[in-house]
């Protein structure tokens, strides 16, 4: 698997429990519990742009 796609996949998954977060789906005992499920999503997004910029940098120099 490509490091670029690795890194999409990251993010996409981030995106995935911040929107399930901001929905309501996912299942929380009180209002901190979301915050966290939400925090823990954009973790995820940002180490999946690092992910990705890391792996076009490789590219780039591979080329």
């Amino acid at each position: 698997m490509n490091i670029v796609t690795a890194g999409m996949f990251v993010s996409f998954s981030g995106i995935i429990v911040v929107c399930l977060g901001l929905f309501g789906i996912l299942p929380n005992t009180n209002q901190t519990l979301n915050y966290v499920f939400i925090g823990i999503g954009w973790i995820f997004i940002l180490i999946g742009i690092v992910i990705r910029i890391i792996g076009m940098k490789l590219e780039r120099k591979n080329k």
